[in-house]
């Protein structure tokens, strides 16, 4: 072995001018000439020592000297080649590393990082692995120079139209990386905070271990997986490789893994997760090679396949080079897998995760936002801690919003989350409101000059996001809300501030909200409701005073009493003669209101859509001293999914009843398209019902024409007021249902493929004198004739007051004037529809 000191040292010795490259040259002669004394392994020891001494000062010297002189190029020249004579030196010492050696490193390094995911928004330490948790993505790809202009947009200065591109649904992730369909190696995938980005690159990552050294289709022999938000301090990926994914005691250098990345570049993958949480000093940092900002604008590694994700505000930033990026927006989730994450994420319990899967479908606006997972995921999160959701929408929403802010400021207290959050939200809640009250109609996007501060802090946390549209010749930066019901949250707050400060603008605010409009600002209510008292009283007076559609404001009135938690409220509103609950918010808010209603109510109708996890809300309703001098509480049962006793459940609810409130009972069992039932047991518990309440009924909607046949034939003998079968095709199959109770008093026979020949058999089983008050056959088939032979034959059935012949491919003239010659006792309500 050639001693030390004998090697050429002034062949590798960087040319450096001015003082301290002279520095330099008495160094590398130092190290000679000690390595020389000393010899073997020793002398290479305490030479290299002193090589490294002496390189850091000058390298902190030349530092010194570029501050003061400016010259930036040749001083990152010399580094750069002081950095190629350590790295060589040093690889002498500890072994030279081989690209396979990478491949591994990188291969234990995902073993470790990329097989879990987080089970929380905000908890670091709380994961579940990725292999049984995750839930596909909803992407689709913009198509390059196809756009459409139908999308228009009110802006304070009048309507725009948006230029928005074509797209294409992507049906795997498998899509992602074939290039026939992305057609192109960069791709910037964007989507709103939560929207499952990150979840995805984890996914992507993970797959590299199962696969070896051949990912991705055995396209890339590196797949290299960068998380950008813990690049705090430089932009140079081949530091964060060293940071991020190699072990600390690697052998590899940076020059030898650059090598690497050099020889190999077409066949490498850089998956770069979250511009938009870089910061903004580090992305534009000049020092580093391969630096984020030049490998996003095609400056190096032009050849290699990138995946970069961001949010949509940064997508101008990313789009800003010569590079072709394909686009593709994750969705969320479709509501199909939106129902499976939901079902792995409350796997203990298969009734907590279908009983919250049907409260979504009860409410549009939680159904909608839950196709974004983190909200699906704090969905699940509290349904499994507390059996339910908040009772109030708007601790839900609060809910929403912290952890949205805590998942970008994860070491605040929690009073410093509060006052930053609510320091966001009053900046950006002036706009919200001034949009949703709008007197052109609502306005759910805005332009950037509209905010007046906090819209940076409101980006960077996910309250509202921005993103760069096509209008004719020019561009628009347009910023949105997440959703409309976040919008509407974020308004609240602002206008509940309002009667502290000035009330005559909170009352100015509250005035824009009239008969026109106050459905659609349901939200809006409830939310300043929940948040402040005062707002709450003053907006029930507000509705008490309004015209309108009296049931409908009666339920909105109920919704806004029950978000107060106000019992006093409860004399601002007017007494109802009818209530309708069709929502598991409307029976709460119903329950509420009948506990501090005085004196109870009376004379009033009932109308209640029901489930099986809302059994106990229905108990507390019949419980209720306002329910004993009543006219009729009728209940639609829905089946659940799930194959259970859900029956029975109902038959004890029904139990706490007094028996003398039990003649305005009535109920009727809804069997759903996917509802399980079993024919026994429901023909069991309806010969059980028939003797506790006053009305029974069943309805089948979309089931097999031998499912209806054998329910309604075991039913044979049961005192059944009301039967509905509904999209069922019963062609030649009304007499097989001819085992009707003559107690019928409802029949229903919409879109059951009926033509003429059906009509005979329906007037067979419908003979003279049968007490039947209502008869539905909309949307079937008839000849003129056939109603005409059916209106004379139901001159026979004296009850009769209520009839439906809507869509049954016959002019509506023709129709109302048989309907009026055969039953002139009923009028035409509606078209198709005839009242007595």
């Amino acid at each position: 072995m050639a001693e030390f000191g004998s090697m050429n040292m002034t062949t590798n010795t960087p040319s450096a001018t001015g003082s301290g490259g002279h520095d330099l040259d008495v160094t590398y002669k130092i190290a000679g000439i000690v390595g020389g004394i000393v010899g073997g392994i020793g002398g290479f020891l305490v030479a290299l020592l002193t090589l490294c001494f002496g390189i850091f000062k000058y390298i902190e010297k030349r530092h010194s000297q570029h501050e003061e002189s400016g010259q930036h190029s040749q001083h990152e020249e010399n580094i750069e080649m002081i950095q190629s004579i350590t790295d060589t030196e040093i690889t002498g010492l500890q072994g030279s590393g081989t690209f396979e050696d990478l491949q591994q490193e990188i291969i234990d390094s995902y073993k470790e990082t990329a097989t879990t995911i987080p089970a929380h928004p905000t908890l670091q330490s709380r994961n579940v692995g990725i292999d049984q948790f995750f839930i596909p993505l909803h992407l689709k790809k913009n198509i390059p120079g196809k756009t459409t202009s139908e999308r228009s947009v009110t802006l304070p200065e009048g309507k725009i139209f948006l230029d928005e591109e074509q797209n294409v649904i992507l049906q795997s992730l498998d899509d992602l990386f074939d290039q026939e369909i992305v057609k192109e190696i960069k791709i910037l995938l964007f989507g709103g905070a939560g929207t499952g980005k990150s979840t995805l690159l984890v996914k992507v990552t993970n797959s590299c271990i199962t696969l070896g050294s051949k990912p991705l289709h055995g396209r890339f022999e590196l797949v290299l997986w960068i998380k950008l938000r813990h690049m705090q301090q430089s932009s140079c990926v081949l530091d964060a490789i060293f940071d991020q994914i190699l072990a600390r005691n690697t052998k590899l250098t940076k020059h030898k893994v650059k090598g690497f990345i050099d020889d190999h570049e077409s066949r490498i993958a850089f998956l770069l997760d979250g511009v938009d949480e870089i910061p903004s000093h580090v992305l534009q940092s000049e020092e580093g090679v391969y630096r984020v900002q030049d490998i996003l604008h095609n400056r190096v590694l032009t050849q290699s396949f990138v995946l970069v994700t961001t949010r949509p505000h940064k997508m101008s930033y990313v789009l800003g080079g010569t590079a072709n990026f394909a686009q593709v927006e994750t969705l969320g989730f479709t509501p199909q897998d939106r129902d499976q994450y939901i079902r792995l994420n409350l796997p203990d319990d298969a009734d907590m995760g279908e009983a919250l899967i049907s409260y979504l479908k009860d409410n549009a606006n939680l159904q909608q936002m839950a196709v974004v997972p983190i909200i699906s995921q704090m969905l699940c999160l509290v349904w499994k801690n507390q059996k339910s959701l908040p009772e109030r929408i708007t601790e839900l929403y609060t809910e929403f919003a912290v952890a949205l802010f805590k998942r970008r400021n994860k070491d605040m207290s929690d009073e410093q989350v509060m006052s930053n959050m609510m320091s966001i939200i009053d900046g950006l809640g002036p706009v919200a409101l001034q949009g949703l009250l709008d007197s052109r109609g609502e306005r759910l996007m805005f332009k950037e000059s509209e905010f007046q501060s906090c819209l940076d802090k409101g980006l960077a946390v996910g309250f509202v996001q921005s993103e760069k549209f096509q209008c004719g010749p020019g561009e628009r930066v347009l910023v949105t809300f997440p959703h409309k019901s976040i919008q509407e949250y974020f308004a609240a707050c602002h206008l509940v501030k309002l009667p502290d400060d000035d009330e005559n603008n909170f009352h100015c605010q509250l005035e824009q909200i009239g008969e026109c409009n106050i459905l659609a600002m349901e939200y809006l209510l409830r939310f300043c409701c929940g948040r402040s008292m005062q707002a709450a009283g003053l907006i029930l007076d507000h509705i008490q005073e309004m015209q309108g559609d009296e049931m409908e404001l009666q339920r909105l009135a109920l919704l806004l009493l029950f978000e107060s938690g106000s019992e006093e409220f409860s004399t601002k509103l007017v007494r109802p003669t009818r209530v309708d609950c069709h929502r598991n918010e409307d029976l709460k808010s119903l329950s509420y209101y009948l506990q501090h209603v005085t004196p109870p109510l009376e004379g009033t109708i009932f109308y209640m859509d029901v489930r099986k996890q809302e059994l106990n809300l229905l108990r507390e309703i019949y419980l209720s001293d306002s329910m004993e001098s009543n006219e009729l509480i009728l209940v639609h049962y829905f089946l659940s999914e799930q194959e259970e006793e859900e029956l029975s459940l109902l038959e004890e609810t029904l139990g706490v009843v007094d028996e003398q409130d039990r003649a305005q009972l009535g109920i009727v069992v809804c069997i759903e398209a996917k509802s399980w039932f079993d024919i026994g047991r429901v023909s069991h518990s309806f010969f059980c019902m028939q003797d506790q309440i006053g009305i029974l009924g069943l309805g089948m909607i979309q089931r097999s024409p031998d499912e209806v046949v054998n329910q309604v034939k075991a039913l044979e003998g049961c005192r059944l007021s009301y039967l509905s079968l509904c999209d069922t095709n019963l062609h030649g199959r009304v007499r097989d249902v001819s085992h009707i109770s003559s107690s019928l008093r409802a029949l229903l026979l919409s879109e059951c493929r009926l033509v003429d020949d059906d009509m005979k058999d329906l007037g067979s089983i419908l003979p003279t004198g049968h007490a039947l008050e209502y008869l539905n056959l909309d949307d079937n088939a008839f000849s003129l004739d056939a109603v005409t032979a059916l209106t004379r034959h139901l001159q026979g059935l004296p009850k009769l007051r209520h009839l439906k012949l809507r869509n049954i491919g016959l002019d509506a003239e023709l129709v109302r004037h048989v309907v009026s010659e055969n039953l002139p006792h009923l009028e035409e309500t509606e078209e198709g529809e005839f009242k007595a």
